[in-house]
């Protein structure tokens, strides 16, 4: 008897681990979101877009090393390599939860992204909950839940459809959106 996988949905997660003295400045990361979102800098102007409550995240230093740590731990552990599509920040507001979304568009794979990556740049503890929806065969509509915590990540592939729980805290959420393909 033998065993072929034709198909399965791999899921990444874990905490960004940075040498003693080395840690990413996620305060910076998240102040560049929130100037981003004071200032309405939007993935999309259009508010019936899903990206409308997305915003732009400028270069800095901090976020390049959060990038270049997530490329080359992937590329060592798992053995592929990562190209950024894409990235935007969303800031969560007590009470606010995002919509239900993927990251592929359907009329444009070939330039979708293969992974969506989520990073918690600045949650306030057991505030809220990354949700990835899943068929597997015949039970459709699954559910997978994971704590947003601070300087996590969870990367999965984009076709998956997910949403961010409620901020069931009496803070903002930070959270940083990046789009990988893969090689």
């Amino acid at each position: 008897m033998q065993k072929k996988v034709l198909s399965e949905i791999d899921l990444y997660f874990g905490e960004i681990e940075s040498p003693k003295g080395f840690e990413i400045n996620r305060d910076h990361i998240k102040i560049d979101i929130l100037i981003s979102f004071t200032d309405q800098n939007r993935i999309s102007n259009n508010p019936k877009d899903y990206s409308y409550k997305d915003y732009q995240v400028p270069y800095s230093q901090p976020l390049t090393w959060l990038k270049d740590y997530l490329r080359d731990h992937i590329k060592v552990e798992y053995g592929f390599t990562l190209v950024q599509k894409f990235e935007y920040g969303n800031v969560f507001f007590p009470r606010e939860q995002s919509f239900t979304r993927h990251l592929v568009d359907p009329v444009d794979l070939r330039n979708s992204p293969d992974y969506t990556l989520v990073y918690g740049v600045d949650i306030e503890e057991d505030s809220c909950e990354l949700i990835i929806e899943y068929d597997d065969n015949r039970r459709k509509n699954r559910t997978w839940h994971l704590p947003i915590k601070n300087n996590h990540f969870v990367m999965f592939p984009a076709t998956q459809k997910y949403m961010i729980t409620e901020n069931k805290s009496n803070k903002l959420n930070t959270i940083l959106t990046i789009g990988y393909e893969y090689i």
